[in-house]
C-alpha cells in the first residue's frame, strides 16, 4: 500500500511515533517523514476534539509556518473565508491547494489570501482533514518553502502520515479523564480484510482471495469505518496498524 523504497519507511514512522514521549519529538518525526514528500512547513489546527483539552485547541498548536503569515491570517479574519478550509469540511481526503484554486472560482479576497501565502513562502500546499465521531476534529497543513516544478504530492501517503501523527498526538495530550482507548469490536474477518487492504488489494481482488462477494467485502469495510471512526481505507489501515489490530 505504501512505497517501501522510501528511506524513512511508513512502518518506521508508526513505530517511532508510538514511542514518542513529547510533542516536540512527534513534530520532529513528522518533519522527517514529510520532507520526503517535499514539504518543510507544517501546521496542526485542532478544531473541535472532545478528547483533547481546550489548551491544545486552535490554529497552529504545533507549527513552523512563518509568524507574519499567521499574523495576517488572524488580523484579516481569514477563518471566515478561507476556501481550502471551507472545502475541507466537505471531503475526507487531502486537498491540494493549487489544484483546488485552479478548479474553483475564488473571490478576490480568497485569491489575495493565497497570493500572500505563496509570497510568504507557502508553496504546493496540502491540507488533510481529521474526522471524528462529532465531525471535523482537526486539520494538518503542509507546504514547501521553495517552489518546485512538477511537484506531485502523494496524497494517500500524506493522509496516512497525518492519521498516524494525530493518533500519537492524542495519546500524548488526551484528557486524563477520557484517555484514547483502542477501538474494539473488529471481527477476525474484518481484520483479515483490513490486512489485504493494507497489502494494496482492491475490493474485487479481496473478494476473489476470500471467496466472497464484492458486496460482502464492501459491507465489512463499512462496518470497519464505523467501528474505527474513519472515513477512508487509508485512515482505517493506519489506525488498525497503530492499535495492533493488523500487522502488515
Amino acid at each position: 500500500m505504501f512505497d517501501r523504497d522510501l528511506h524513512y519507511q511508513f512502518e518506521d514512522f508508526v513505530t517511532d511515533t508510538r514511542q514518542a514521549r513529547a510533542d516536540e519529538d512527534l513534530f520532529r518525526l513528522l518533519k522527517k517523514a514529510v520532507a520526503q514528500q517535499g514539504y518543510d512547513r507544517i501546521s496542526l489546527w485542532v478544531i473541535d476534539d472532545p478528547d483533547l483539552p481546550q489548551r491544545v485547541h486552535g490554529r497552529g498548536v504545533l507549527h513552523n509556518f512563518p509568524e507574519e503569515l499567521r499574523g495576517y491570517y488572524k488580523e484579516n479574519n481569514c477563518d471566515s473565508y478561507d476556501p481550502v478550509m471551507q472545502a475541507l469540511r466537505m471531503q475526507t481526503g487531502s486537498l491540494d491547494w493549487e489544484a483546488h484554486e485552479a478548479h474553483s472560482n475564488y473571490r478576490p479576497l480568497q485569491t489575495r489570501l493565497y497570493n500572500v501565502a505563496r509570497e510568504g513562502g507557502l508553496n504546493h500546499g496540502v491540507s488533510t482533514p481529521i474526522w471524528g465521531r462529532n465531525g471535523l476534529m482537526a486539520s494538518l497543513g503542509l507546504a514547501a518553502s521553495e517552489k518546485h516544478d512538477a511537484t506531485h504530492a502523494d496524497l494517500d501517503m500524506i493522509g496516512a502520515l497525518t492519521a498516524q501523527f494525530y493518533l500519537s498526538y492524542k495519546r500524548l495530550n488526551a484528557r486524563p479523564a477520557s484517555p484514547c482507548t483502542p477501538p474494539a469490536g473488529i471481527t477476525p474477518k474484518e481484520a483479515e480484510i483490513l490486512s489485504w487492504v493494507a497489502a494494496g488489494k482492491t475490493d474485487a481482488e479481496i473478494a476473489t482471495i476470500l471467496g466472497i462477494s464484492r458486496n460482502t467485502v464492501d459491507t465489512h469495510m463499512r462496518h470497519v469505518f464505523a467501528k474505527l471512526e474513519t472515513h477512508s481505507r487509508v485512515t482505517a489501515v493506519v489506525k488498525a496498524i497503530a492499535e495492533g489490530i493488523i500487522h502488515p
